[in-house]
């Protein structure tokens, strides 16, 4: 980022942002919503065993449709969702998944994968979207984070040229202030994918449960087997591998069990 600007800081709410169809959270949302999403979340569990039966396509498609919803950074949506429905390929990722009971007798497989390599296009779609095919001009802090502020961040070459570029750019502005201090490796660009399917994987299966359907994340998984089932590109990345569909009652393998409140979340 330029010394003089930072498109974090300053980018405003503005017709090309502004969306009147959003149902904001305040106090009247969760007094309609808060004890069934509390509901939701603790009745979403790992669950091991299937009864095998197919989640309608209506369903699936819902499901799918909110995982879409979930944050993303920039808004890239650097992942993608296989709904795995081909016999054959069903067939193949059971021992891909080690042969687990959840792939054996699920009735929905979605693989979650990271795209990373995806980002040109996605931004380019995005931008596409923001300014209603062209017809509108990206402007202001709008137009330097997606025209100049993304692409400098995700941008990578085989030598590692971009990532040293950015090593050294971070660490000089470091000396004025605060700033990112990141992506500098091929590393930091795998942490922020899987990040981004992540949190697709988790809305989707709390979409799920809120259909009344069960699900198991796995991640002990043959990643690159299910890559070559999938015929993706090396440059994609197996996050996990979500098993769905109505569990049984055996499926559920002990009582929920977690750490205190106080071990995990810190008041300072």
């Amino acid at each position: 980022m330029r010394a003089s600007s930072n498109p974090l800081r300053d980018m405003k709410p503005g017709k090309v942002l502004d969306d009147p169809t959003r149902i904001r959270p305040d106090a009247a949302l969760a007094q309609e919503v808060l004890p069934a999403f509390q509901k939701v979340v603790r009745a979403r569990r790992a669950i091991r065993v299937f009864d095998g039966a197919p989640i309608p396509d209506e369903v699936m498609r819902d499901c799918l449709a909110d995982a879409l919803l979930a944050p993303s950074a920039s808004n890239l949506q650097t992942y993608e969702l296989y709904w795995v429905r081909d016999a054959a390929r069903r067939d193949a990722m059971v021992p891909l998944c080690l042969d687990q009971p959840p792939a054996q007798s699920a009735g929905e497989m979605v693989v979650v994968v990271s795209r990373v390599d995806l980002w040109a296009r996605n931004l380019a779609m995005l931008k596409n979207q923001i300014t209603k095919d062209g017809t509108q001009p990206l402007e202001g802090p709008l137009a330097e984070y997606y025209d100049r502020i993304v692409p400098m961040l995700m941008r990578t070459d085989a030598f590692g040229v971009q990532n040293l570029i950015r090593r050294v750019a971070f660490w000089l502005r470091g000396l004025r202030g605060a700033t990112v201090r990141g992506p500098v490796s091929r590393a930091d660009h795998r942490i922020y994918g899987h990040i981004q399917s992540t949190l697709a994987a988790q809305t989707l299966m709390l979409s799920l449960a809120a259909h009344g359907y069960d699900s198991c994340p796995m991640t002990g998984i043959d990643s690159k087997g299910i890559g070559q089932v999938l015929g993706l590109p090396a440059s994609a990345e197996v996050t996990m591998v979500i098993a769905a569909g109505r569990g049984m009652p055996e499926g559920l393998y002990g009582k929920r069990l977690r750490l205190p409140f106080d071990a995990l979340v810190r008041e300072i």
